[in-house]
């Protein structure tokens, strides 16, 4: 059926969806991290909760350096279309 095809993404519609769902880990960390940091009755809780903060914004600056290295890779490919290599 025509109605079940699936429509064909550009390759910019597909690093964007990429990098939405690479940004969902740390997103759903922060929130866990806050949880437990609310939720948590003492000292223990409380230190692993903002650990677990941590943790998520570790890998949100991390995926920040990756999408920079990414944006890089694409811009060189384009340059060496322009060119024809």
């Amino acid at each position: 059926m025509a109605g079940d095809e699936t429509p064909s993404r550009t390759p910019r519609e597909e690093w964007q969806r990429a990098a939405l769902r690479r940004a969902v880990v740390p997103l759903v960390l922060l929130i866990a991290g806050l949880v437990v940091v609310i939720a948590a009755g003492g000292a223990t809780g409380q230190i692993v909760g903002w650990g677990i903060v941590g943790v998520a914004a570790t890998i949100a600056v991390s995926l920040v350096f990756l999408e920079v290295g990414y944006s890089e890779d694409r811009e060189r490919a384009r340059e060496q279309e322009g060119r024809g290599l």
